[in-house]
């Protein structure tokens, strides 16, 4: 693409308010949020799916964003249904 990859990263922030790499975490999370409510997988599963291969990894990542962790936000959905 012919682009400096500093050049890039100051840009993509400029337009979303987000570094790449925050922007692909919160991409996961939201995916990760959708499938806990909508589907029944397994949790480990949904962890493996959203791209975290350390299952304890994906519940500290989550719980930070979310503030519950996978397993607390799923019942809370059921709950609210």
């Amino acid at each position: 693409m012919f682009l400096n990859p500093d050049h890039l990263t100051r840009q993509f922030k400029k337009e979303t308010g987000h570094t790449i790499t925050d922007y692909v975490l919160l991409e996961r999370i939201k995916l990760a949020k959708e499938l806990l409510t909508q589907t029944n997988i397994p949790i480990s599963s949904i962890s493996s799916s959203v791209g975290y291969s350390n299952f304890s990894h994906f519940t500290k990542v989550f719980k930070k964003y979310t503030e519950l962790g996978p397993t607390e936000y799923r019942s809370q959905f059921r709950e609210h249904k």
